[in-house]
């Protein structure tokens, strides 16, 4: 009888220790799942539930938000290193994103990828924390791109058209600034005359958002463009600005590809060619870049 009681009071305490030390991972599509994380692999996460001590592997998109317990000290930081960047839910509404840098029992140590600094939150004033692993990191990042571009310019001969493939390189300065030039030769034809156009075009941009693997990004451009046209006996160069608006995209399977599509405003006068667009072909429509 005693062996008995026994026996239940140590299967009473591995059961509330481990609902103590447990994690709670939100899915995406609403299910609930608490747990000790067990492994983390490059897609899946491995939990041992506590309803049903089984092995579950958890696809990482399929994550909403991990909670941890104040008391997993260890496994917070294991987590956290696993992941890219990590988002606090505050109890009075403030959002804070960064990396965290210190975890205990009494604050976590963050520091914000909003120009904040390094803040230290106390563990009171902490809703829910959620890890991110698929935020791209693009610090110091160089790349090397294809990218190709169309425009048209209107004259006294009537409107021109001409569409150039240009090389690129680009590279971040931090996670939110990149510069890139451009190089382009292009030529067109439009009534059996000839047009040909050489443009070097430096762009700078900032990202104002960042979705899973998607960086939403805005800038400016000044260029130089030379442009020989037989039609109406034009040759000559120019000045090009613009403004630009694009999304890069990033695929877990080609971590090191990006590809981009964007929107933009140019101005462009060269001899009596000139142009004021704003359309999906103003600027580089689309570009693929591989980064080191």
């Amino acid at each position: 009888m005693i062996k008995r009681i026994l026996l239940f009071s140590l299967s009473l305490l591995f059961m509330l220790t481990s609902k103590l030390f447990a994690e709670t991972i939100y899915l995406k599509k609403g299910d609930t799942l608490v747990g000790k994380i067990l492994k983390y692999e490059k897609d899946v996460i491995l939990i041992e539930s506590i309803e049903d001590h089984g092995v579950h592997a958890i696809n990482k998109a399929n994550i909403y938000l991990i909670n941890f317990d104040s008391s997993s000290d260890q496994r917070y930081l294991t987590h956290k290193k696993n992941m890219a960047a990590n988002i606090l839910y505050l109890k009075n509404g403030e959002v804070l994103k960064g990396k965290i840098t210190e975890f205990n029992s009494e604050s976590v140590t963050i520091e914000s990828t909003k120009g904040q600094g390094v803040l230290q939150i106390p563990n009171s004033e902490v809703n829910m924390i959620t890890s991110i692993d698929t935020l791209v990191e693009m610090s110091q990042r160089e790349g090397i791109g294809y990218v190709t571009h169309k425009s048209t310019l209107s004259g006294q001969g009537g409107p021109a058209s001409y569409r150039s493939d240009m090389l690129s390189y680009k590279f971040y300065l931090d996670d939110e600034i990149f510069n890139e030039f451009l190089f382009a030769f292009g030529s067109s034809r439009y009534n059996n005359n000839n047009l040909k156009v050489m443009a070097l075009d430096y762009r700078m941009g900032l990202i104002f958002q960042k979705y899973q693997n998607i960086l939403l990004y805005y800038g400016a451009e000044v260029g130089y463009m030379t442009l020989t046209d037989d039609a109406n006996n034009i040759s000559g160069s120019g000045i090009n600005l613009g403004g630009f608006l694009g999304a890069e995209m990033f695929f877990t399977s080609l971590p090191n590809f990006g590809f981009s599509a964007e929107i933009g405003i140019s101005s462009r006068k060269v001899g009596n060619y000139q142009s004021l667009e704003l359309s999906t072909s103003s600027f580089p429509a689309l570009s693929a870049h591989y980064y080191f």
